[in-house]
């Protein structure tokens, strides 16, 4: 089988999963519909802050949102937009969609992207996109390179044999190390989604081994593929008594050499236990140091992810911000090649 047929299924194989994705988690049945936070309800966009909790999780109603969501302008759902020297009440979906010019007012950008992701948080959940503030910084950080159309496809097929296939291994999964993961990168959903997705392709997400060794294996192949998205994997913070556990309820080892370090404003003292007199010890004179390498502490992002800008070390991340699913069969490894 050439590399064009190839590449072709794939992209057949990639659109029927992006369907699968679109339609099980993310499309409310109306177009003026949102969905809820918790649970699997949609509430109309004009229901937002009036008062009655439509969504059963009171999501429509959250007070921060609320405070945005209402203004002094005008009416409950709509907002003063300010464009091409006029100044009318329009709906805050309306506001929302305007681009060219956009409108100049006081809705809460956050707002606006929460309506484009579907989906009610809270306001201080949602996660804004980063783009390029000028049109110098868009041509600088966006070169125009020429590229032929074959080199396209020999790097998109080149980047699905490391991510979804592998003749080792069943659709949508490629060899790491002795184990079949698949390394959905073209997805973008929340963990629960995330860890439905790996369900409903046999798996689950990822865990990290004991011994590290899977560790070791996934960093050097997401580096050598060149992949920069950020993946959910299977650990999340259950509750005070449990902790931080992987999906398989083994409890999660936290600290080196799993976790990604972080500066903290704060400063802390570390403690080690002397083998020689059984004993909690400061470390160094107790100096207080500005870097973690553990979860936050109160837990506040209670799912783990790996993602690009920690270097693919694990993190503690909001449960609801997007993230592509990092999937992997069950411990019994790869399947005899064919």
């Amino acid at each position: 089988m050439t590399a064009q047929p190839r590449c072709l299924f794939s992209f057949r194989l990639v659109l029927l999963l992006l369907v699968f994705c679109s339609t099980a988690f993310s499309t409310c049945p109306e177009a003026d519909q949102i969905h809820c936070f918790t649970n699997s309800r949609c509430t109309r966009i004009r229901y937002i802050c009036d008062g009655d909790n439509d969504c059963g999780d009171n999501s429509d109603e959250e007070s921060e949102l609320c405070r945005h969501w209402r203004n002094n302008d005008c009416e409950r759902n709509n907002a003063m937009c300010h464009r091409n020297g006029r100044s009318d009440c329009i709906t805050i979906s309306h506001y929302c969609e305007i681009s060219s010019p956009p409108c100049n007012g006081t809705v809460d950008a956050r707002i606006c992207q929460m309506l484009r992701d579907e989906k009610l948080l809270p306001l201080s959940a949602v996660s804004m996109p980063t783009t390029p503030t000028s049109t110098t910084e868009a041509m600088q950080t966006e070169p125009t390179v020429q590229v032929q159309e074959e080199d396209v496809v020999k790097e998109i097929d080149a980047r699905l044999d490391a991510t979804l296939r592998h003749a080792d291994c069943p659709q949508l999964f490629t060899r790491v190390g002795e184990q079949c993961v698949s390394i959905f990168y073209i997805g973008n959903v929340n963990w629960l989604e995330a860890r439905a997705f790996c369900k409903a392709v046999g798996s689950d997400l990822f865990t990290l081994s004991r011994d590290g060794k899977n560790f070791a294996t996934i960093l050097q192949h997401l580096r050598l593929s060149q992949v920069t998205t950020d993946f959910w994997v299977g650990g999340r913070y259950v509750n005070e008594t449990v902790g931080w556990s992987w999906v398989n309820d083994e409890p999660m080892v936290l600290g080196s050499p799993y976790w990604a370090v972080r500066h903290s404003e704060s400063c802390q003292t570390r403690s080690f236990t002397s083998p020689v007199l059984n004993q909690t010890l400061q470390a160094n004179d107790g100096e207080c140091y500005n870097y973690v390498q553990a979860p936050r502490q109160p837990s506040t992002a209670n799912c783990a992810a790996l993602t690009f800008s920690h270097y693919f070390y694990v993190s503690d991340e909001s449960c609801l911000t997007k993230k592509s699913p990092l999937c992997v069969l069950p411990s019994q490894g790869p399947k005899e090649a064919l």
